[in-house]
């Protein structure tokens, strides 16, 4: 039995599809339903919850956390890079990077040096035990990536990334938008 006042179908009170639209750009809504949008965003988001999984467990098993172990595959193809850089790529803060940096250079994985030409900048990169690490995890993360990305072909792993790419450039931007002090510390008033 439904409670009083509530609508039988997916309409509510005031005569309005139910749920909200998500979306309100025309080509992602019809017959007011954003249906199709909110589909594509549950199967991203069960990509990257996988993609997260993945990683966790390359993670563990060489004995790091998710982060750490992140920090370490971008520091082996960026060798020289800084904090500030990977807190860019990892969309966290500095001092979240600073901080699991500096568990890494407890355990002698990463090593980190004054930059030669700007002596307040300090640069990252692997030592032999880091790069150690990477060797081991190695056929555990390919045979992982052949089954995960064994449908995608060449040409549309281009697509995918010429796709993806301009996304993570607006979600930065919706983002900074949901962090402008105007919206920031708005709740919604049963909240």
């Amino acid at each position: 039995m439904r409670p009083r006042n509530t609508p039988a179908s997916h309409e509510s009170l005031s005569g309005e599809q139910f749920p909200p639209t998500s979306i309100s750009l025309r080509h992602f809504t019809k017959d007011g339903s954003d249906r199709r949008f909110r589909e594509l965003l549950y199967s991203l988001i069960r990509l990257s919850a996988l993609m997260i999984q993945n990683r966790q467990c390359f993670a563990a098993y060489i004995g790091l956390t998710d982060p750490q172990y992140t920090m370490l595959a971008l520091i082996a193809e960026n060798p020289g890079v800084t904090v500030g850089r990977l807190a860019e790529q990892l969309f966290v803060s500095s001092q979240f990077v600073t901080i699991e940096i500096g568990k890494l250079v407890k355990k002698g994985i990463v090593r980190k040096q004054r930059q030669e030409r700007d002596r307040r900048s300090v640069v990252l990169n692997l030592t032999r035990e880091g790069k150690d690490l990477l060797w081991k995890v190695g056929p555990v993360r390919r045979r992982t990536n052949d089954l995960m990305f064994r449908s995608l072909t060449e040409e549309r792993a281009k697509l995918l990334k010429e796709i993806v790419d301009p996304l993570i450039t607006d979600g930065t931007g919706a983002c900074h938008d949901l962090g402008a002090p105007h919206v920031r510390n708005q709740k919604a008033a049963s909240a």
